[in-house]
Formats: structure tokens, sequence, C-alpha cells
């Protein structure tokens, strides 16, 4: 062992750089094989080498600055910091709800310091009564009696002086009622109609078939069932007086019943309709459409009688486009009466004898505006009219009721809302518009104070954002880890309304009812919501403790809803400006009663207070009885009060509500569908801003981000953040448009500008080219194919030629 030769070679670090030899023999699946096998050996003798020389590298890597913060004591040595890899990037990105928010600077308060004023639309205290304007007795009664209405209003009685027969009055005239919402313009010329018609009761032949005597049109089918049913409750009137005796016959004047209203507003069957005319329907409520249509295609529908016309809410038949409806119905009206007329005077008229064809139709027309195309209507409509307007009834010589000529030039007065009307506003960033919902409705259920029936109206811009928002706050739930709706088909089908219920319940408003209602809902729908919110506290049911109505605008004309004691305006209105503002808060503080009317406005939009009021005090320049004076609230105070909490832990518990509901967003692919929609459809709704309107509601001032976490959204959908402009948009992905062609079964392919300029050109390319020798080549002709003088003469000729 002595001898033996010993070796200290210094091998190569690393693995060794001879290149292995290849199997040359064998089949080549074999060779193959281990061609693998040695580069799998490679590789893990490289990765050996790479852990080793990174060991080394640490080793002499210097030690790492401290850290600054105290509250964590640097490291003593190298060897106890660790190094964690690089987390995965999330795919969403879960924004905090109170940072990143524009500041909001508070707002001076515009109202006045106080006491509460005088109702300006309650009935009169004076010593004016129903008896005293020479109202019928039995029609006095019942409305004492039964309705618990014992005084007019001021718009009441303006319109009783004008409209009653007097005997100073030799023609009776048609008239034009302007006043304040939420004053009784309804009664104001259903009891003139009813003290028109009730005498005919004496005459032996007048019964139901005698036809239509009075029609009242109404835009919306809310608004005629409403009417309708104030009608059938006056109609229930007793037809002798309290004190008369069951036997008595000294009063010869005995009355029949024959005084029946009726309905027309379309969703039924036009062959029950048809039935119900044939019967004969004295006292008709329609709406313009289904109206007219009856007018023109049913013989039985006999309106040649007819002495009353009203046209209520002729504001909002404008705007919805029903002038040349309305022309219509008036053609028709005029021509079955000339058609009477003049069956009578041939004596071809099968008509019992009797009836005084000399009393012509008169025509009520009621606006709460005076507006240029209401006036265009008016002087369609009316002949020789009077104006019939009650505005100042805080006078106190009771000199309010006017009945001016509408001859002489008339100006649109001042409209506004009643003056017990309370008014507030709150600026609140887009991310927290939907806690900020949630915590105000929560602030004004627990002003109810444990009272039944209180009711509240939130209005949107859109009917997606109503079914969006009436579904999150009717399937959310808090108490599951997912926020998802309950697993129970019965709940799943109460928030969906798939098994026709019409309520929904939501744990963050206890004992509270929430509907919705909007014009594409199924009729039947629209009518049981309208019911179940104005009569929730009826039985048979349990009654809640409060009902909540998610609408758009067409809740804002006309609807007396009772008990109504605050108005949301979530959106704000998109078009009307201050007069539709003004229609929306009058669903509350109506006869007298006091209400609130609050208002949701995003930071770009803080001007909006001064502008509505400076509209409402436009022309008058007087701020007399606090009538539209707006107060500023803090978001914070809201927050605080709905939410509760010490300090800032309304916002844990505001942050928690937002993630329940972006939990339920995520759960089903028809809720997420459903909130893009309500999106979309809201941004659509906020760009149809008139242009006076721009400098205060302009899209490009909105954070699509910001305004996408107020509908449960964690991010701008794609098709619309791509779409969106301006500065505002900051932190949405902008994309361009691609210039490759659209794949296959896109179905937006005609919302691409570069794919129609394509398809353009295509067209164009081929219009140029004709099929020679079994190939396409250019003929030298545009895409129009026109053709020459010479081609049509040759035409010419060759046509004639065969004709000879």
């Amino acid at each position: 062992m002595d001898d033996a030769l010993v070796l200290n070679l210094a091998l190569e670090e690393g693995p060794s750089s001879r290149r292995l030899s290849a199997r040359k023999s064998g089949r080549w699946t074999d060779r193959l094989k281990s061609k693998r096998v040695e580069k799998r050996k490679a590789r893990t003798q490289n990765a050996l080498h790479a852990n080793s020389r990174s060991s080394i590298d640490e080793d002499k890597r210097p030690p790492k600055r401290p850290r600054k913060d105290s509250s964590n004591p640097p490291a003593t040595s190298v060897a106890t910091v660790q190094v964690y890899p690089k987390p995965r990037q999330p795919t969403q990105i879960i924004s905090s709800l109170f940072s990143y928010n524009p500041k909001v600077e508070k707002r001076p308060n515009t109202s006045v310091l106080k006491g509460p004023s005088k109702p300006s639309n309650a009935p009169l205290t004076d010593s004016s009564t129903f008896t005293g304007l020479g109202l019928n007795p039995l029609i006095t009664t019942h409305l004492t009696t039964k309705m618990d209405i014992s005084k007019p209003t001021s718009i009441q009685r303006a319109s009783l002086l004008a409209l009653l027969p007097r005997g100073d009055i030799t023609s009776p005239r048609d008239a034009f009622i302007q006043s304040q919402t939420g004053s009784g313009k309804t009664l104001s010329y259903l009891l003139p109609i009813l003290h028109d018609l009730l005498p005919l009761s004496t005459n032996s032949y007048i019964d139901r078939s005698i036809g239509t005597l009075a029609i009242i049109v109404a835009p919306t089918r809310e608004l005629a069932k409403q009417i309708s049913d104030v009608i059938d409750v006056l109609l229930k009137l007793r037809l002798r007086p309290l004190d008369a005796a069951p036997d008595d016959e000294s009063n010869d004047t005995r009355l029949t019943r024959w005084l029946v209203s009726g309905l027309l507003t379309g969703g039924a069957t036009r062959g029950h309709e048809k039935a119900r005319l044939r019967k004969g329907i004295p006292i008709l409520v329609a709406t313009p459409g289904r109206l007219l249509d009856h007018l023109q295609n049913s013989s039985s529908f006999d309106v040649s009688k007819c002495r009353w016309l009203v046209l209520d809410e002729a504001d909002r038949l404008m705007e919805l486009g029903f002038a040349d409806t309305i022309k219509g119905i008036l053609a028709c009206l005029d021509g079955s009466r000339k058609l009477a007329l003049q069956a009578v005077k041939e004596g071809r008229s099968m008509e019992v004898r009797g009836w005084d064809w000399d009393v012509k139709r008169r025509t009520i027309l009621c606006s709460a505006t005076l507006r240029e195309d209401v006036q265009v209507l008016a002087g369609t409509a009316l002949q020789n009219p009077i104006i019939v307007k009650a505005t100042e009834v805080d006078l106190p010589d009771q000199n309010a009721e006017t009945v001016e000529d509408a001859a002489a030039p008339v100006a649109e007065s001042k409209f506004t809302p009643p003056s017990q009307l309370s008014q507030k506003y709150i600026v609140v960033p887009l991310k927290l518009r939907l806690v900020t919902l949630v915590s105000l409705l929560r602030t004004l259920l627990s002003q109810a104070g444990g009272r039944r029936g209180f009711k509240i109206i939130v209005f949107f811009s859109c009917t997606d954002s109503v079914d969006f928002h009436w579904r999150l706050l009717g399937g959310c739930d808090l108490e599951s880890d997912g926020g998802s709706i309950d697993s129970d088909d019965e709940t799943v089908a109460r928030a969906g309304g798939e098994d026709g219920r019409v309520g929904a319940h939501s744990p963050l408003l206890p004992e509270t009812s929430i509907f919705r209602l909007h014009g594409s809902l199924p009729l039947s729908t629209r009518l049981s919501s309208l019911r179940a919110f104005s009569a929730a506290q009826k039985p048979p049911e349990p009654s809640p403790l409060a009902s909540i109505l998610l609408c758009t605008s067409v809740a804002a004309r006309g609807l007396d809803l009772p008990r109504v004691r605050a108005v949301v305006q979530y959106d704000l209105p998109t078009e009307g400006g201050a007069t539709e503002y003004v229609h929306r808060v009058g669903r509350t503080a109506r006869a007298g009663r006091g209400g609130q009317a609050w208002a949701i406005v995003a930071p770009s939009e803080a001007q909006w207070a001064e502008w509505v009021q400076t509209r409402m005090d436009s022309g008058t320049g007087s701020t007399k009885g606090g009538a539209g004076r707006f107060e500023a609230v803090a978001v914070e105070e809201i927050l605080q009060t709905g939410f509760g909490g010490q300090g800032k832990e309304y916002e844990d518990r505001a942050t928690e509500v937002q993630l329940a509901f972006e939990r339920w967003c995520l759960q089903r692919k028809e809720n997420v569908e459903m909130a893009r929609k309500a999106f979309a459809s809201h941004l659509r709704a906020y760009a149809t801003h008139p242009s006076d309107e721009k400098h205060i509601f302009h899209i490009r001032h909105l954070h699509l981000g910001h305004l996408a976490k107020s509908f449960a959204l964690r991010e701008a959908p794609s098709t619309v953040s791509a779409h969106g402009k301006g500065r505002g948009a900051v932190g949405t992905k902008k994309k361009t448009p691609s210039r490759r062609p659209r794949e296959r079964g896109d179905e937006h392919d005609d919302d691409d500008p570069v794919a129609e300029r394509r398809m353009r050109a295509a067209v164009r390319s081929q219009g140029r080219l004709v099929k020679k020798g079994g190939a396409m080549a250019s003929s030298g002709l545009s895409e129009f194919q026109v053709a020459t003088g010479e081609a049509l003469e040759r035409l010419v000729n060759k046509a004639q030629s065969r004709s000879v």
C-alpha cells in the first residue's frame, strides 16, 4: 500500500462538458428513449449546480439595511431573513369604499331657519264649505260622512266656482285647471261632472244605455286606475237625504242608480271591452291609445251625447307623444255628434225623445305647468276657455282663487313644491351610492317610531336599474358567507317574482316590504304592485312596518299614494328639469300633510341644488314660505345614523354590506348579467340629459370604475369602459378597436366601425366585378351600375323591334 500511487486530480465544478456517448445501435425508439434520459439527467445536474451557486452568492451578499419601522425590530443575522416567492397577481381587485374618493366640500345651506310654514295645499280653514259653493247636498253629505272631506282645497273651491252652473253664467265655458301637485285636482273636475249628471236620474228614459256622457283621459294606466277608483267611491253615494224616511212620499224626486264607471287601458281582451261599451258606460276613464282604437273600430261605442271631456296631466300627455292621438279623439267626438244631430233633424234617429241637444260638450284641461306644447294643445282642444288656478293660499284674505280669461296673454307661473315639504340633498361619491341608499332607507325607517303604514318612494332613471335593485335587496343574505340567495325555492321565487309575488324582503330593512313599478312590467303586475303598496297595512296578511316602492318616473304624475312620508331620488330626472323634480316630490306632503324629499347627488353634480332653486324661483324673485329651500346633509352623517357604531365603525359595516352585495352578484351568472345591464342602461339614461344641463350632468364627469361599484360590480364592464370617453374614467382600461375581423359568432359586429368599413369596401368591390371566363374581373363600372344613354337607347329599340 506504501507504493500505491495517489492521484489528486482537480475536477471541474458543475456537470461535465463532455458529450455523453449516444447509443448507435438498436431500434430508433430505443435510441429516442436514451436521448430523453440523457437530457433529463443533464437538466437535473444543471439545477443542482445553480442551487449551489446561489448558496455561495448568498453567503457573500451583504446584510440588508434594517427597516425604519420601530414596531418590527431589524433582523440580527442574514439567516433569519426569509425570501418568499413573488405572489401571484389576482384576477380581480377589490377596491375600498373609502379610499380614492373625490373630496366633497361642505356647501352652505340655502335653507332659511324659521318656524314651520303654513301648508300651501291644505283644505281651507275659513267658513267656505261644499254646500256654500252650491254643490249637490247628496254629494256634500257623501263627502263628509263616507270620504271624510269636510272642506274644499283652494283649487277645488276655484274650480267649483267656475264650473258649477250659476244664474249669472249664460253659457258654460271650457276650463284650464292649474295648481300645485297634491292639491286635489281630481275632485276639482269630478265633483262638477257628478253634479251635472246626477239630476238626469229623474228622467224616466235615462239608464246606462244612454251612452258615454263623460270621458276622462289619463296618460298612464296607473293614473287611470286611480281615477276610476275615486269615481267608484263617489258613485256609492246615498240617493236620498239622511233625514228622509224610507216610506216618505212627500218628496217626488226619485233618483235611479244608473251612473256606472268603466276603465279602458288596454291589456284586456278587446271583445270584453266592447261588451261593456255595448251595455253603456256613462263615465269612462281611458288611456289615449285604447280610447281612439274603440272610437274608430267599435260601432257600439256611443259618444254622440258626450257632455264632458277631461284631459288630465296634459303636460305628460304631450311628453309621451299623444298630441296626434288627442286630435283624433276630438275629431271622432265631433264627428259622432254631427252625425247624431243630422239623424235627429231628418227624423232617422232611434234615440228616445227629450234629450237636450243644445248642451254642448265642455272640455277641461288639467296641467301643473303652462308650457308651450300645453298651450298649443289648449288652443286646439278648448274653445273660449277660462284659466282656473290657486297658488297663493297663504294670504289671509282668501283671494287666492282666480278665474282668468284665456284670451289674455298667458305667462307661465311659478311651479314649486308644497311649502311644508322638507327638501334635503346628499353629495355622495360614486363608490358609496349603494350603501348610502341602504343607510338612508334605514334612517327613514327608524323615524317611523313603530307606526304601521310608513311608506317611501325611491326613483330610478331606467327600468333595468329598478329590476336590479329590487332583486338585489330581496335576494342578498348577509348571514351566509357567500352573500347568496337562500337555497329554498320559495325564497328564490319571492326575490325573483317567479311565483307571482310582487313584494320582496331584505334583512337590511326589517319588517319592510319592497315593491317595484315601471312601464315594462305586465299590466297585472303593475296594478298588483301599486295596490299592495297603497294598501300594505290592510288585512288579511299581517301588516309590515313600512313599504318601499322602487320605480321610474311612471309614478311621478298624478298618483295619489296615501301616507307617503318620504321621496328619495336615487337618480335625478333626466328630462323635465325642475318641473319633473317637483312632480316627483309631489308624491309626498299632499293635502296639507308633511313630508321629506331626499336627493342623492354625485360630486360632479353639486351645482344641481342651486340650479333647481334658481329655476323654481325664476319669475317671482321671492322666497316667501321657504318653498324650494334645500338643506345639505353630509354623507358621513347618513352612514353613521344608518349603520350605527362608534367613531369610524360605520365604515366597516358599510364595507361588509358592499361585499355582501358583490358576493351576491358573483354567485350566479344571471346576477352579474343583470348588474351589467343595469349599469349600461344607467349610462344610456344619463347621456339623455338635455343640452342646458350638460354642464352638470355629463358622462365625461363620471368615473366608470367607481360607478360600477355602486352596481355591486368590482370593475366596469369591458364593453362599456372600452368605449368610455373622457378624463373622468381614470383606472378603466381603454381598448383600441382591433383591425382584425371579429370572431365568428359575435353578435355585435354592427357596433364595430372597422368591420362596417371593411364590409362596405367588400360590397363596393363586388359591384365592380363581373364573371368572365370563369374568373372575376373588373367591369369598369361603379357599384351602382349606372347605365349610359346609348345603352338605354339600344334597350328601347330592342323592345320596339320585338313588339313589331
